[in-house]
């Protein structure tokens, strides 16, 4: 994986998310078999018993061990989908594209929702239910997410509903760039 291959995927109006994250963490971490990585998503898949978007996310906290990296947050490893996939460990979003992803090869929907400083799932099918990827399972209603909103934000800003809008391949793309900018 290159530069030149994230280029031709990104260049696409509305890549493919696996896609999309592998040719990022080609990009960074070096080269990788994109199917190899894409094969792991299947088996995820495939042992995962429950198609439903909250059964996903039962399914990779419980059985499949992911978990969010509360020790190592702030590393490029954990904007890379085949670091996350691999270490099980990762920052919201990326453990938000593994669950997407999980789901729609099951047949679930989940989306993420981007709060500013977090990224949730939502299940687009029930208003008002989120997960946290990067805290368990658990499932948040609008008054949890408000709370989390508080908490990452400090209080210091109003809570918009707004940012409960699903985001796009190419919004969850930029962000994972612009957080392997920041680190």
């Amino acid at each position: 994986m290159s530069v030149a291959r994230l280029a031709r995927v990104l260049s696409a109006a509305e890549p493919e998310l696996d896609e999309a994250c592998l040719a990022i963490a080609g990009a960074v971490g070096g080269p990788l078999d994109e199917i190899e990585w894409l094969a792991v998503l299947d088996v995820l898949a495939g042992e995962c018993a429950t198609p439903t978007p909250a059964g996903v996310v039962r399914y990779l906290v419980d059985d499949a061990s992911f978990r969010g990296n509360v020790d190592d947050y702030y590393v490029w490893r954990n904007s890379c989908l085949d670091r996350v996939l691999d270490r099980r460990l990762g920052i919201p979003i990326t453990l938000g594209v593994v669950a997407i992803e999980v789901a729609r090869r099951v047949g679930a929907r989940l989306v993420c929702v981007g709060l500013p400083g977090h990224v949730l799932l939502a299940d687009p099918a029930e208003t008002g239910v989120f997960f946290d990827p990067f805290q368990g399972l658990e499932p948040l209603d609008l008054d949890g997410v408000r709370a989390l909103f508080d908490r990452v934000t400090g209080g210091r800003a109003p809570f918009d509903d707004r940012y409960l809008a699903p985001m796009s391949t190419n919004a969850i793309v930029e962000r994972i760039l612009a957080n392997l900018r920041a680190v």
